[in-house]
């Protein structure tokens, strides 16, 4: 199998026209996945997609909901696996509804501030910055994660064990969680509910650093329309233009080694793509080339959700 960029990112593309609800008309259980893949069993389904369609494609079912024919799925983009080189290689997997959730319409919860971007694009400086010069109408919620402490972490992170994380998330504490591979460590990153919540009860408006796995999970688990969501982007006028941008950023601010640096751009090419595939995340992208100007922009777009 041909995993090099260029491939990856074409398979990227490959996959938008899939990006679509749907219905499940069979499905089976594979209990034994190809090698390359996560171990343990996998639902696979056939679903007919919004527009007629058929395919074939992974199926993950929440907890307490029953799988049937006819039963609806949205779709998401779920990390498949990591190949030799690093490179995050992902694929649509189908989220399983149940009529109850689909027809219950619950209480609007309030609004999340959700930052997202390629790795170095700024968005933890951001978040930092906007939580001092607004620190009355907004506040960041801390990141649980399995990784290790670095030199450079300004108070953003929960740290645990991979084995308290797991237990985080069976007792339903974790609403967001994606898993990062690399070279040298296993990396999960969450948000818990209570922190959230916990922000919401003070009347402020919790402001978040994600990716596409953890928006997703955001935008699932609190609606849509509670995600106040901004991409941030490098500047640069092509693809190839903003990565020699992130990759600068990245040396200059010298907290990696040169191999994760090019883990880091592979996979950012990877992150850009998303920002085209699922266009209906994002309320606003804002171009990072003048920091003053991007946390005026969002500190515009938290007065707004004030005022109304």
């Amino acid at each position: 199998m041909n995993d090099s960029p260029p491939i990856a990112a074409r398979r990227m593309r490959s996959i938008h026209d899939r990006l679509q609800e749907g219905t499940v008309l069979s499905y089976t259980t594979v209990t034994h996945p190809p090698a390359g893949f996560a171990s343990g069993s996998r639902t696979i389904g056939l679903l007919e997609l919004r527009d007629g369609s058929r395919v074939l494609g992974m199926l993950s079912v929440p907890a307490g909901v029953e799988i049937a024919i006819g039963s609806s799925v949205r779709p998401r983009l779920r990390l498949m696996r990591v190949n030799t080189e690093g490179l995050r290689l992902y694929d649509v997997s189908y989220e399983v509804l149940t009529e109850v959730r689909e027809l219950s319409k619950p209480k609007f919860p309030g609004y999340i501030l959700a930052l997202s971007g390629p790795s170095g694009v700024g968005k933890t400086t951001v978040s930092l910055l906007l939580s001092t010069v607004i620190s009355e109408y907004v506040e960041k919620v801390p990141i649980v994660t399995t990784r290790s402490p670095k030199e450079g972490d300004d108070g953003e992170y929960h740290y645990v064990s991979e084995t308290k994380f797991t237990e985080m998330q069976r007792r339903g504490e974790i609403v967001a969680e994606t898993s990062i591979p690399s070279a040298s460590e296993h990396r999960r990153y969450g948000y818990r509910s209570s922190d959230v919540e916990a922000i919401w009860r003070k009347g402020k408006i919790p402001v978040v650093v994600t990716e596409m796995g953890l928006l997703q999970d955001l935008a699932a688990h609190y609606g849509r329309r509670s995600i106040l969501s901004c991409g941030l982007l490098p500047p640069g006028k092509s693809k190839r233009a903003m990565l020699s941008q992130l990759l600068h950023r990245l040396r200059s601010r010298g907290r990696d080694t040169e191999e994760h640096i090019r883990e880091r751009i592979r996979n950012a090419a990877i992150d850009l793509q998303f920002f085209r595939d699922r266009s209906d995340l994002f309320d606003h992208i804002i171009v990072n080339e003048d920091l003053d100007a991007v946390v005026e922009s969002l500190k515009g777009h938290v007065l707004e959700l004030q005022e109304a």
